[in-house]
């Protein structure tokens, strides 16, 4: 069902869209963008026919892997006599992708199709695809052979190509081992417990009629402790294992994508065989729908009343922009002065001293404000605008918010992440309360924007920016004058955990861009976990202090986000996919910087991370030092053995933390609940978006044990694009 837009999405969509453009819906400059297949290459067909797949593309930046929307992709036909595409050209959509269908010629061989985007950085996506005739089986053994050994197959229309001829036992992939024109040698799985079985020859999803075939049992067996684990990598289709028959034994089976393409979705097949007969087909999560035809969000993946985030988001596309134009240069920051350079400093202002300010409102252009310092710290001078409603914060208010960011906003965050700038020498940051922040916040809005630090206040040269470190907040307006009824009970509980979330964005932009000299920003998801994992530290230390409260005011929506991606990890893509992100996607990129940060021994995971001048997966996989295909894995199985109590080794957990205790505390209960499978044959298809996990609990049936096999659809390999590994662990 397609969802209708509420004006609240709809504002918040328009706001993300400013990052993009200065004046309306043209065409979004071209030269920083790369053009990556999604799905749909190496295809087969019949002559004269529709591909089964769409051709499939994702436009992204290069500096950041942000997906474009609006961006005109071309597409040619390079070979191939008579093939015809359903449109020469085609936009992108919300996640920056977009896909045609091609139909064959009457010709056969090979067909190139090219996706090209004017101005990219680099070189167009190329598609092949072959027009072929139907394969066929002409003599299949017709006595029992066993799992293990190579049988001899004789066909037609066979390919050349080893790989390319899949030959599938009840959907487990067998492995060719040479092929001729018109015969095949093949293995048979090993993993196959004894039992009939039906054979097919695919190319493709040209599949021949299903021929019986008695398999007897090998002795094949992957023997695990309680507490060990297993990774195979399925990428050639032939993760294929069997578990032995034990009393009350269980697996935890995680399929698991560890593809860097955002937006992408890949079809996953995982079958069980036991020694009876055919398989059951258990629903799986449902396959993605073609992307002109999708719904550009869902409730399930936005939420519609977070516009403090989406504003967030916006802001961040805009410094990159304002970045594309021209980086600052580099600047010394406060911690790195020597005492001589203390008579450079600007003198600190006095309470009640008046300055003018620009802040950035809804029609991307700046009010002038005029406010005075009310209450000053050893980092901060707080500011209220003249204008602020007169039953606002209290003098101890505005005293409680400055000591709290003192400590322990400050001091933790700059221990985790490091400095923030000081470009106007004053040694301080500017919290900056005023009206013109309610008015960011449309009517009827079921959240508000409550602040914000934006990038152009520490580029002196720009028009807008108020040369210094400033945090933009909300004032109490408990009538709704300037925007949404605000009461100084509400703001005092939210803001401090705003603060700290922005806090880190200064300190991000200043030790990526100000000192570390990089073009352009981190990767929008990782930018937001590493924000996120600022208001979990700072929870952390109230809990230190034993002050259960307040560390929840800073960790409740990290945790909440976390169990709605927990709930179905499966179409939850930490590389965050959707402009401008979704819940789920941020509680997914915040579990797994907690995951990295409680592994790392060092305790300078997190400013490595912001000081890096690399983006995104190569940011995490340097500062981390594995490669990301490990990380993915290791990360997925702490998501569900975490405090489980099962002997697994350290990785497969999240070091000092109990996950299930928390999210209980947190949420009541744990939202990770795989299916259970395997005391018969079955087969389950489903749907992983990149970067993703899905989970099964597998139990073995009393005798023959269980072929458990994860591939494509059909036993077919799955996209190279995705990265497909499996997990399984022994739980008892």
């Amino acid at each position: 069902m397609r969802l209708r837009p509420t004006p609240v999405l709809l504002a918040a969509l328009a706001w993300f869209a400013w990052a993009c453009s200065d004046s309306g819906p043209t065409e979004p400059e071209t030269t920083d963008l790369e053009v990556l297949i999604v799905r749909g290459n190496d295809q087969f067909g019949e002559p004269g026919t529709l591909l089964p797949l769409p051709l499939e593309v994702r436009v992204q930046k290069l500096s950041d892997g942000a997906g474009r929307e609006e961006v005109t992709v071309k597409w040619e036909i390079l070979t191939g006599k008579g093939a015809s595409l359903d449109q020469v050209t085609s936009k992108t959509d919300s996640m920056g992708s977009t896909s045609v269908r091609l139909t064959l010629g009457q010709e056969l061989g090979e067909y190139r199709v090219e996706a090209s985007v004017r101005g990219a950085l680099t070189g167009p996506a190329e598609f092949r695809a072959q027009a072929i005739l139907f394969p066929e089986l002409s003599l299949v053994p017709d006595h029992p052979v066993r799992a293990g050994d190579t049988i001899r197959l004789e066909g037609r229309n066979l390919s050349p190509d080893p790989h390319e001829n899949v030959v599938t036992f009840s959907g487990v992939r067998g492995r060719v081992i040479s092929v001729s024109n018109t015969e095949l040698q093949v293995e048979v799985p090993p993993c196959l417990p004894g039992r009939p079985v039906e054979l097919r020859l695919q190319i493709g999803t040209l599949a021949t009629p299903a021929s019986g075939l008695l398999v007897l049992e090998g002795d094949s067996f992957l023997s695990l402790d309680v507490g060990m684990d297993s990774v195979m990598d399925a990428a050639d289709g032939l993760a294929c294992f069997r578990l032995p028959s034990a009393p009350q034994a269980r697996y935890l089976v995680v399929p698991h994508t560890t593809g860097t393409v955002g937006g992408a979705v890949y079809e996953v097949s995982v079958a069980g065989l036991a020694q009876e007969g055919g398989a059951q087909a258990v629903p799986g999560n449902p396959i993605r729908i073609p992307s002109s035809d999708r719904p550009e969000l869902t409730g399930s993946h936005f939420d519609p009343v977070d516009l403090q985030w989406a504003w967030d988001m916006e802001l961040r596309a805009m410094e990159g922009k304002l970045l594309k134009e021209g980086a600052p240069g580099v600047t010394e920051p406060m911690a790195f002065r020597s005492p001589f350079d203390e008579l450079l400093v600007q003198q600190v202002p006095e309470i009640g001293d008046r300055r003018e300010f620009s802040v950035l409102n809804s029609e991307k252009q700046f009010d002038k404000v005029s406010a005075r310092i009310q209450y000053i710290t050893d980092h901060s001078l707080v500011y209220v605008d003249e204008d602020a409603p007169s039953d606002g914060f209290t003098s101890s208010d505005l005293e409680e918010l400055a000591t709290e960011f003192e400590s322990p906003i400050h001091s933790t965050v700059t221990e985790a992440f490091g400095s923030e700038s000081d470009i106007d020498g004053n040694g301080r940051v500017v919290i900056l309360l005023t009206p013109a922040v309610n008015r960011l916040t449309p009517d009827g809005s079921a959240s508000y924007i409550g602040g914000f630090f934006f990038g152009l206040d520490l580029m002196t040269d720009r028009t807008g920016s108020n040369g210094g470190e400033i945090f933009y907040a909300v004032v109490p307006d408990p009538t709704g004058v300037h925007g949404p009824p605000l009461s100084r009970s509400t703001l005092l509980y939210t803001l401090p955990s705003i603060l700290a979330h922005e806090f880190e964005h200064m300190i991000h932009y200043n030790q990526r861009i100000l000192v570390g000299g990089a073009e352009f920003q981190d990767a929008l998801w990782l930018s937001e976990a590493l924000a996120q994992m600022a208001e979990d530290l700072v929870g952390e230390a109230y809990r230190a202090m034993g002050r259960p409260e307040q560390a929840e005011q800073y960790q409740l929506g990290n945790w909440s986000r976390a169990r709605r991606f927990l709930l179905e990890p499966s179409h939850v893509s930490v590389l965050a996919t959707l402009a401008p992100g979704t819940l789920e996607e941020r509680g997914a990129g915040w579990l797994l910087l907690k995951y990295l940060h409680g592994h790392d021994e060092t305790g300078s995971l997190l400013n490595r991370l912001v000081a890096s001048t690399r983006t995104g997966v190569g940011n995490v996989t340097e500062a981390v030092g594995r490669p990301w295909e490990g990380l993915m894995g290791d990360w997925a199985g702490a998501l569900y053995l975490d405090g489980l109590e099962v002997p697994v080794r350290d990785d497969l957990s999240f070091s000092g933390l109990n996950l299930r205790y928390a999210l209980s505390v947190f949420n009541g209960g744990f939202p990770l609940k795989p299916p259970l499978l395997g005391a018969i044959s079955f087969l389950r298809s489903a749907s992983l978006w990149s970067s993703a996990p899905d989970y099964y609990i597998i139990t073995t049936p009393e005798a023959g044990g269980l072929a458990l096999n994860v591939s494509g659809p059909g036993g077919r390999p799955p996209d190279p694009a995705s990265g497909l590994r499996i997990l399984v662990v022994r739980l008892n």
